[in-house]
């Protein structure tokens, strides 16, 4: 636990943006998922449209709009998908002092989870908080990320969860990074970093790279157990290791990211820049 969990204000916001394209009904479980398990603070959820196209979508999105009222807005971000750009957008027209970043491929499965992730972010030396990310069969997808081998790397990347209280993975901790599938951070923080790095991270290492910014200025970075969120990882765009076979052109973006990654915190990993596989 940290040691020094701050004391909440009662009258903070949170605001939950979820971007998407398409596959409404995994955006249905996400957005129930969020409203099942958000006890009560106060909370906006933001969805992000990126270009869908499906009539099915589009009844899908109104029916949640319907059902939850004015809890959830729907806005359309009509440019190329730029993972950093569009959030960064997002955050600009949200109204929370707390955001969180969340993936469209979700389901929160820890009741009170926004509470869980204020009472650790509104520390003034917390900056993002992350939470515990399992695979649809139950492995850990993501426990934090640190360095392995000189290179970005999942903690306790797909061993079996466990309720076990010494299971590494179950230890709240500072870590280098965590993965914007589902993070927390103050807006002042985000404001005072310039937001993500859309240049240079449209498509990935985004949140590694605001991660570490965010260190550098003296905020920690902290996992916490307490929040588990299943994650079909890349549902929506494809996994990064298929582009290469799959979408040339995107996998060639993603390796540039990698590189740009390295030239900026080689100092980190132990090295300067990788070269492309």
């Amino acid at each position: 636990m940290l040691k020094n969990m701050c004391a909440q204000k009662s009258n903070f916001e949170i605001s939950v943006i979820i971007p998407f394209r398409d596959q409404g009904r995994m955006l249905k479980r996400c957005v129930e998922s969020v409203v099942r398990h958000a006890g009560r603070v106060t909370y906006e959820i933001v969805l992000v449209d990126n270009r869908s196209r499906r009539r099915a979508t589009r009844q899908v999105v109104a029916e949640l709009a319907q059902r939850y009222g004015q809890r959830v807005r729907v806005m359309h971000y009509d440019k190329p998908f730029n993972y950093a750009a569009l959030n960064n957008w997002a955050v600009r027209h949200a109204r929370g002092e707390y955001i969180v970043f969340l993936n469209n491929d979700t389901e929160v499965l820890s009741d009170n989870w926004l509470d869980e992730l204020v009472k650790r972010c509104c520390a003034d030396d917390v900056g993002i908080v992350g939470v515990k990310l399992l695979y649809p069969d139950g492995r850990i997808q993501h426990a934090g990320l640190g360095v392995k081998n000189g290179d970005v790397a999942h903690l306790w990347a797909k061993r079996r969860d466990s309720t076990l209280p010494e299971a590494p993975f179950n230890k709240e901790q500072d870590v280098l990074a965590v993965t914007a599938a589902c993070m927390m951070v103050r807006r002042e923080v985000f404001e005072a970093l310039g937001g993500f790095d859309a240049e240079h991270f449209g498509i990935a290492y985004n949140d590694v790279d605001f991660c570490l910014r965010a260190r550098e200025r003296g905020w920690r970075v902290v996992y916490t157990p307490a929040v588990v969120v299943r994650h079909e990882e890349s549902a929506t765009r494809g996994r990064d290791v298929l582009k290469r076979f799959l979408q040339p052109r995107r996998y060639r973006e993603f390796l540039r990211e990698r590189e740009a990654l390295f030239a900026r915190h080689g100092e980190i990993f132990g090295k300067v820049v990788i070269e492309s596989e």
